[in-house]
């Protein structure tokens, strides 16, 4: 591919992923309307429920189609999937079928997220073995984490502007064009993908582990879901049926699951790093507008914006990661993204009775912290993992920061809820408590990432 060809390509990409992600906020403004016009206000949760959980569950089995069958025709069959849970989830007569196309949506979006960073790994990447000292693999993870970044910057924007999409369109069309929208963008970005990507590797003869697979997917979806409504048989069950697919795929010629990455030090660490720091981001991000409205007795609007900073850090410091690495290694910029994780959820421990805007400063430290170390993570992951791993393996880093998401939540919200009805007092001790136990994920990440370095020679002799 050359590189006009590569450049719009990666803006057929960024479009694909804007959709996708903003779909899991955009609904939350036209929900209202939703019920007024299909009633059903029992099912109100599930279609964003519904649609996260499809997403996260299907995206380790995106990834490893996408390493067999080639990475276009999979991207293209998951645009179809989303735009048809689109189209379908604006012209529902009903909550349940409305629940069923978001089903479809996730699906669709669940193949969207993952392939834009596979797709993009396999256009700027050199896979030889690597040591940091080769010119043009300096120039190639430079140009991937430059547009990378980009992308997820645009992940992080999509955070902004998706309730205040959702509520222009609400108001002045009606709640079936916050669906409608995706399909003319989501057409383009399905042509420029299809017209100007070219696959690097060909369709594969492969058999995937299908009793490994079933079970880990119906593990991870009752994992999930059993976090989510804290459902203590589905989360032990969840985890065994993991457990018991992990020993499968371990003997399987074609397993679902990224074995050999997941041998290697560096990919296994960017996982758990991942799964770490979403447990620390993603569960203080769901409590911090209650902390805003219970403590601080405001409304909903300044409880949006205390998440602000947290979304805008995130967003500056990925597209600043990809130019820094011109003049840093991946590694330190990892240690730099933990270092500030671990500053930040230190200041929120410290002021933890201060005014909201202590809590929006230590917000932004911990937004920027996320956007080095998620965006060193991933590239590390996709630079040390076997070729015929790549798409595995980066949806498995995003599968382990969702997840991580999830059990962060569920960890808060017992430390939490039973003071909800306390004193404003013990409310803030709750959340010091809360704070404390981010802290304990950041810095356990934060050590995580002096052992990646040490092993790199390692595994490029295993690549070699």
């Amino acid at each position: 591919m050359n590189e006009v060809s590569k450049i719009r390509t990666a803006i057929g990409l960024t479009i694909g992923v804007f959709l996708a992600a903003m779909e899991g906020t955009v609904v939350a403004t036209a929900m209202p309307e939703v019920i007024l016009d299909l009633g059903g206000e029992h099912l109100y949760a599930l279609p964003f429920s519904m649609y996260l959980l499809t997403m996260t569950i299907s995206s380790p089995l995106w990834g490893k189609f996408s390493d067999i069958y080639g990475r276009r025709h999979i991207y293209v069959i998951g645009v179809i999937i989303f735009l048809i849970g689109s189209a379908g989830s604006g012209a529902s007569t009903s909550m349940e079928f409305l629940i069923g196309m978001r089903i479809i949506q996730g699906l669709g979006a669940g193949c969207i997220t993952p392939l834009t960073f596979t797709i993009n790994a396999d256009m700027f990447a050199i896979h030889t073995p690597l040591t940091f000292t080769i010119n043009a693999d300096m120039f190639a993870i430079h140009k991937r984490a430059k547009i990378q970044g980009y992308m997820s910057a645009v992940w992080g924007f999509s955070g902004l502007v998706g309730p205040l999409l959702g509520g222009f369109l609400v108001d002045w069309l009606s709640w079936r064009y916050v669906f409608y929208l995706n399909i003319p963008f989501g057409i383009i970005a399905l042509i420029m993908v299809s017209y100007y990507y070219r696959d690097t590797i060909e369709k594969s003869t492969l058999k995937l582990d299908w009793p490994g697979t079933i079970l880990f997917t119906a593990g991870a979806a009752l994992l999930v879901y059993g976090l989510e409504v804290w459902t203590i048989w589905m989360v032990v069950l969840g985890l065994l049926s993991m457990f018991f697919s992990w020993r499968l795929e371990l003997k399987h010629p074609f397993p679902l699951l990224p074995v050999q990455s997941l041998l290697m030090k560096i990919p296994r660490t960017a996982m758990i790093q991942n799964l770490l720091a979403g447990m620390a981001y993603f569960g203080i991000l769901a409590f911090l507008p209650l902390y805003v409205q219970r403590v601080e007795a405001k409304g909903a609007t300044t409880a949006g914006l205390v998440l602000t900073p947290m979304i805008v850090g995130w967003t500056l410091t990925n597209i600043i990661g990809g130019r820094l690495l011109s003049r840093i290694s991946l590694f330190t910029m990892i240690k730099i993204g933990f270092a500030m994780l671990t500053i930040g959820f230190a200041v929120f421990s410290l002021f933890y009775n201060s005014t909201i805007y202590f809590l929006s400063g230590a917000g932004l430290i911990v937004g920027a912290g996320m956007g080095f170390s998620m965006l060193g993570t991933l590239l590390a992951a996709q630079e040390y993992s076997p070729k015929n791993e790549l798409g595995s393996s980066t949806s498995s880093v995003m599968f382990a920061r969702t997840i991580g998401g999830s059990i962060g939540v569920s960890i808060l919200s017992a430390i939490i809820s039973e003071q909800l009805n306390a004193s404003i007092s013990a409310l803030q001790s709750a959340f010091l408590w809360a704070y404390l136990a981010c802290l304990l994920f950041a810095v356990l990440a934060f050590i995580s990432s002096f052992n990646t370095r040490a092993s790199t020679k390692q595994t490029t002799n295993k690549r070699s």
